[in-house]
Formats: C-alpha cells, sequence, structure tokens
C-alpha cells in the first residue's frame, strides 16, 4: 500500500481513476521537490556559515617551524604544508646571504613550495629603498618558489608565474615590464616587441622559444628573468633572486 494511490476510500466516495491518481502524483511532486531543494540550499548555507565561523578560509597564526619569526616561511614540511594550505609565501632578504637552516633546508639541497592548484601569493622583501617606488618588496603570484642551497648557504630563489596561453602573451609581457621597473632589467618595448615576433614565428612552426634576461640590482639583490614558451604557445615567465651575497652589489 503506498500513501497517495492505495489509501482505503472515505466513505461514499469513488476510487480514483488511473489518470487521476497520475494526475494527484504529477502535483505532489510540483511541490514537494522545490520544497527539498531549497531546504538543501539552507541547510548547505548553514553549515557554510558555521565554518566560515570556525575559521575555515583564514590564515591562521603560523608555528615557528611553518614561518619564521622574521617572516620568512620555512622550507620543511610543516612550512611547505603551510605554504600551499593558505597560498602565501614571505621571504625576508634583508640580511643575505642566508645561513640554510635559517630556512630549516640542509647544508646542500633544493626544496620547492608547488600547489597542486591555484597560486601561492609571494612577497620577499630587501628594506626600504629597493624596488617599485622604493618600496623594499615585490609581491606576484607564483605557481611555485624553489629555495637552492650550496655549502650551508642558501643560494637563489626561484619563483615561476603560472603559464598563460598565446591569447594572454600581452600579459606576460606586460609582467616583464613590471620587473624592468622593479629590478632594473635593461630591456625596452623594442625588446618586447622583438621577442613577441620571435615567439610568433615560434609558434606557427610549433617550436619552442626562449628569453634570458640578465639580472640587474635595482632590488638590493640581483634578478635576472626568463621568459619560456612551448611549440603552442604556452609562456612563462621565471624569476632567479640570487641571495648568496656574491653579485649583490649593495
Amino acid at each position: 500500500m503506498t500513501l497517495i494511490d492505495e489509501r482505503p476510500a472515505e466513505s461514499g466516495a469513488r476510487p480514483l481513476s488511473a489518470p487521476e491518481r497520475k494526475a494527484r502524483r504529477r502535483k505532489l511532486f510540483t511541490w514537494l521537490l522545490p520544497a527539498i531543494g531549497v531546504a538543501l540550499i539552507a541547510g548547505l548555507f548553514v553549515l557554510t556559515q558555521s565554518l566560515l565561523a570556525g575559521g575555515l578560509g583564514q590564515a591562521r597564526e603560523p608555528l615557528p617551524e611553518e614561518v619564521s619569526a622574521n617572516n620568512t616561511t620555512q622550507f620543511t614540511e610543516a612550512g611547505t604544508s603551510y605554504a600551499v594550505q593558505f597560498q602565501v609565501v614571505t621571504l625576508n632578504l634583508t640580511d643575505v646571504p642566508m645561513a640554510a637552516d635559517q630556512l630549516g633546508m640542509p647544508a646542500n639541497g633544493q626544496s620547492v613550495i608547488a600547489p597542486g592548484y591555484g597560486f601561492l601569493d609571494t612577497t620577499f622583501y630587501v628594506g626600504e629603498g629597493g624596488g617599485l617606488n622604493g618600496q623594499g618588496y615585490f609581491t606576484e603570484m607564483m605557481s611555485s618558489v624553489t629555495a637552492t642551497t650550496e655549502n650551508g648557504v642558501v643560494q637563489r630563489f626561484d619563483m615561476a608565474r603560472s603559464p598563460v596561453g598565446w591569447a594572454e602573451f600581452p600579459s606576460a609581457m606586460r609582467a616583464v615590464e613590471t620587473g624592468a621597473v622593479a629590478f632594473g632589467w635593461a630591456i625596452d618595448p623594442a625588446d618586447i616587441d622583438a621577442f613577441a615576433s620571435e615567439t610568433a614565428e615560434a609558434v606557427r612552426q610549433g617550436q619552442p622559444s626562449s628569453w634570458e634576461i640578465s639580472a640587474a640590482n635595482a632590488m638590493g639583490v640581483p634578478v635576472s628573468g626568463l621568459v619560456q614558451c612551448t611549440g603552442d604557445g604556452m609562456c612563462t615567465l621565471s624569476y632567479s633572486v640570487d641571495v648568496s651575497g656574491q653579485g649583490a652589489g649593495r
């Protein structure tokens, strides 16, 4: 027996025909399904608000093994997990060279922070007077940040922006222009136009292309650039920050 069509008929009431039972079921579902949908949406809203109130999506105060006291991301397992979870990397470069253990790294090694999705809001700080408008820091959304150590000293940080397709090639070149201002790269619009033409021809032939940008010291530490494009036009701008103290010119 079902609740809809097999209830005992009320006294004096005639049994419903098949079309009438079908119409009754259709009427029931016209309001029942929307009601269930509204209830699910309301429940999801309440759950989301509860999670947000509990701190979901908000960066908590990092532990010392995640971010050091001078606000430098640690390239340890704990530091990497924190950086990936909250998608942020900070590097205090006011005093270089840096000992490897200042990053929680071995004397000789390499450690990569790279989320499986999204970006790393990456900032490195060198003190007032360098970089854009003398602010002393540079910030960019990166897809990965790599630290390399040798003989107990941090040698460099390599940072890569997310690859962009050929349709977004101008945005990569705008990032190069920003680098020219922030780091003092010796490039001009003619250099950018030449690389754009070279890359366009390479893409037509399905060949890769690249542009190495020599290091400059306007930031207080040498920063070089590298643009790499695949044969199908995916281009990545990378930065290499030399913190070995051998060529800072400070």
